[in-house]
């Protein structure tokens, strides 16, 4: 396995700066440092520097010669092999078996083998790695030396003193680089996809301490953890805004975990370099870049597992936390009664069991008898309008109805009392005329108006319970990953590059202009050169036909029945003013009983289960729009020359962000979107719980009376509006171009590096093969540029690929390797 170093000035200062990163494990002290043999600066000679100049034309010194430690020595140099030399040389380093091994391909570990032994099979002296190294260009100065995962040596020298502590800028040097590696530890941990996952945690440990305290309080209040508890009872409109408010929250909270579980989902389905591999081996490719199923089968169950369960967890806790809260309305149950036209002037009538079927009194009777005969006491309806009033699931404007018959009766002016809350609708005939029941027709109604009534903002402690069940399994599973330190996951592009461009790909090369569609058939690596064809690449064409399918489907699932909602529960007769019902506040025309009873948490349950489409719908929006900024961030190569942005361990020119491809104001507005979509879906279909209340002493039953399912129109439009505004938001930036490219002739068109077809791990690598003549070692460290690298010779075609500095433009006509 060939190790890879950083590119540095080629001097003893920088393998100092090196070897500073890697004390001994036994001495406990950092005054002696490790090196490897190989890595001591020598001359064409085979001679060892004992004096550093800071120069290009590279370094000159005094220098004396040395060995293989299995050589034969002269009394000389056997001297350097005793305890009192100012080498001590080692054959086992237990540093090894704690460090991280090197993103590499190969599974040949180095770390229990002799540097020296090596490059003795190779046919090397110390003379001739030293004069190879020599002829080798120096490297540019200023380049920044970071610490790297990689085996050390398992034979390296012990020295001290060894520079003279009279040149201050070396000192300088590496107390400076002391400094950095030892506050690299924790960076490690704080940037990158690690601090990612550490911000989203803390975000879902937060909402699960709320939930918590929000738990101890009900229970402290109802005694049980299945009770429902009141956190507000008085009038409706302010209990109105305290339902909304909270949906705000709830839904608020409930997409920040929807968000933290798709970072973390992202990561857990990255692939490695080991895994990315095994499957081009295979001819198969995974997805890099986007969160990804199908990466699953090529990944380890460990991560397979835990990824689900966030997932999943994630998901149940959107749908179980907007069943926590629901308001309760307090009402009146309205009184019926058939009289004629006489009872309201006062004309005498018999209650007896014959004619009160409702069991009203005497009084009550009368009270409504005085009641109608005052100006402005009763409203008055024509027989159609009390129908559509009086035959719903409940009425919350009215305590009483007349009904006025044509009956002419002389000794009793009322005709027959019905229960309480009786439906008129069981006294219609086909033509939708009212009829008492002794066979007379109602000819108008008079409604009595109700005093306003109460409502109530409940919590369910069970839900909740489960909720924060689900909310603590999302935590400690995104806790998890943290522990695994050595998982190092291509999460973005740039660790997918950097990691082609230190071991690149033998399955792709010769092949620049690898197509995702080659892959998908198999015609991989190619066997003969391509031509490059420009042509205009627009986002839409960025991700695949299925993907498309499956973003379409996910919007129509939740779209179509919202918009039939709508159009029928608008189409029925009924007065503007109730057309638009408002926000979660059950209505009597658009509230509707279920075939058998439910209690008010499987109630809840079950109208918050749209919310699984819509928390479905963001995740596949998010890997939709993730794919169409993987390709721009691929694309920008061929324009100029960028720094990589990786997920973790920055090194030289490379940045580190927290978000893994999807930019974070397009971030921030999905999730502003989605927080919006589900607080008006839970405002859209909600449980109508009715407790109806005592007519003489005003208070609520234990149990509520109906437990329905209620509708709003206006929310209904507001989540229709919102669904067709995230559709001209993917429709329009998929019309948006790719950046073009320079061509050889000077034109603008097309981009060889865009995604057509989405995220394949072979089409990154086959882009990442480095052919440049120059020497451009640790070429990864710097900011890169993709381009023709190697010019074409007669039939001999041209390479492409990243190099550090000018590169060519493709050209029409021309073929590539």
């Amino acid at each position: 396995m060939a190790r890879q170093r950083s590119n540095t000035h080629g001097t003893m200062m920088e393998t100092i700066m090196e070897t500073t990163r890697r004390p001994s494990l036994w001495n406990g002290s950092l005054r002696r440092d490790h090196i490897r043999l190989n890595d001591l600066p020598q001359d064409q000679e085979g001679q060892q520097y004992t004096h550093y100049t800071s120069s290009k034309s590279g370094p000159s010194s005094r220098s004396r010669s040395f060995a293989w430690p299995f050589h034969g020595r002269n009394t000389s140099e056997a001297q350097s092999t005793s305890r009192s030399s100012r080498f001590t040389f080692r054959t086992w380093q237990p540093q090894a078996f704690f460090r991280p091994h090197d993103d590499t391909a190969s599974t040949f570990d180095r770390s229990i083998i002799p540097d020296y032994v090596v490059n003795f099979m190779r046919g090397e002296t110390p003379e001739t790695l030293a004069r190879k190294k020599e002829q080798k260009k120096w490297g540019q100065h200023d380049v920044e030396v970071a610490q790297r995962r990689e085996t050390v040596a398992s034979h390296p020298l012990q020295f001290s003193h060894y520079y003279s502590s009279s040149n201050s800028d070396i000192t300088q040097d590496l107390n400076a680089d002391s400094n950095w590696s030892q506050r690299s530890g924790l960076r490690r941990h704080i940037t990158g996809w690690r601090g990612g996952v550490i911000f989203n945690s803390l975000i879902s440990f937060l909402i699960l301490v709320v939930g918590i305290i929000c738990l101890i309080l009900v229970i402290t209040k109802t005694k049980l953890l299945s009770g429902e508890s009141a956190i507000f009872s008085g009038d409706c409109n302010t209990a109105e805004h305290i339902n909304i408010g909270i949906h705000v929250v709830i839904n608020v909270f409930g997409v920040a975990i929807l968000s933290g579980a798709n970072y973390v989902f992202q990561v857990l389905s990255s692939p490695t370099r080991r895994e990315v591999v095994v499957a081009h081996e295979k001819k198969r490719w995974l997805d890099i870049g986007v969160p990804s199923l199908r990466n699953f089968a090529h990944i380890s169950g460990f991560r397979t597992a835990i990824a689900t369960i966030i997932l999943l967890s994630a998901v149940a806790t959107q749908v179980i936390y907007n069943a926590v809260i629901f308001t309760t309305q307090n009402v009146v149950n309205y009184d019926v009664a058939f009289v004629t036209q006489s009872f309201l002037d006062h004309a005498p009538f018999n209650n007896n069991s014959n004619t009160n079927d409702g069991g009203l009194s005497d009084s009550d009777l009368t009270n409504l008898q005085d009641a109608a005969s005052k100006a402005g006491a009763f409203t008055n309806m024509t027989s159609t309008i009390c129908l559509q009033e009086f035959s719903s699931v409940f009425q919350p404007s009215f305590d009483a109805v007349l009904l006025i018959t044509d009956t002419v009766s002389t000794t009793s002016s009322l005709i027959q009392t019905s229960k309480s809350g009786t439906s008129l609708a069981t006294f219609t005939l086909n033509n939708n005329d009212i009829t008492a029941p002794d066979g007379s027709l109602v000819q108008y109604c008079l409604a009595r108006p109700s005093a306003p009534q109460t409502c109530s903002v409940n919590l369910s402690g069970s839900i909740l319970g489960i909720a924060v069940l689900l909310n603590l399994a999302t935590v400690i599973s995104m806790a998890i990953i943290l522990a695994r330190s050595t998982f190092e996951p291509l999460a973005t592009l740039g660790d997918a590059i950097r990691s082609y461009l230190r071991n690149p790909d033998p399955t792709t090369a010769n092949a620049c202009l690898l197509t995702k569609a080659d892959v998908q058939r198999g015609n991989w690596p190619l066997s003969e050169a391509q031509f490059f064809v420009p042509k205009d690449h627009y986002w839409f064409q960025t991700p695949s036909i299925p993907r498309w399918a499956l973003t379409a489907f996910s919007w129509i699932a939740i779209s179509v029945p919202a918009a039939a909602a709508l159009g029928l529960l608008t189409s029925w007769n009924l007065p503007s003013a109730q057309a638009l019902t408002p926000f979660g506040v059950a209505t009597p025309h658009l509230t509707f009983l279920p075939p058998s009873s439910f209690g008010t948490a499987p109630m809840a349950l079950l109208n918050a289960l749209p919310q699984l489409l819509l928390a479905v719908l963001y995740f596949v929006i998010n890997a939709h729009l993730t794919t169409y900024f993987l390709s721009h961030e691929f694309s920008l190569f061929a324009l100029g020359s960028q720094p990589l942005r990786v997920s973790s361990n920055p090194a030289g020119e490379q940045t580190t962000s927290l978000f893994l491809t999807l930019p974070r104001p397009v971030s921030w507005a999905l999730l502003l979107w989605f927080a919006a979509a589900g607080f008006v879906l839970s405002q859209t279909v909600f449980p109508g719980v009715i407790a109806f209340v005592s007519s003489t002493t005003g208070l609520p039953p234990p149990n509520p009376d109906i437990v329905a399912t209620s509708f709003s129109t206006r929310a209904l439009l507001a989540l229709l509006a919102l669904l067709v505004a995230l559709a001209l938001g993917i429709l329009g930036l998929g019309a948006r171009r790719a950046p073009a490219a320079s061509l050889a002739g000077g034109e603008s068109k097309g981009n060889p590096l865009v995604l057509r077809g989405g995220a394949c791990s072979a089409v990154v690598s086959a882009r990442c093969h480095h052919h440049s003549e120059r020497d451009e070692r640790d070429l990864w460290l710097r900011s890169v540029a993709w381009g023709v690298v190697e010019e074409g010779q007669g039939a001999r075609p041209a390479r492409c690929g990243f190099s550090s500095g000018s590169v060519g433009c493709v050209d029409v006509g021309r073929n590539y390797v």
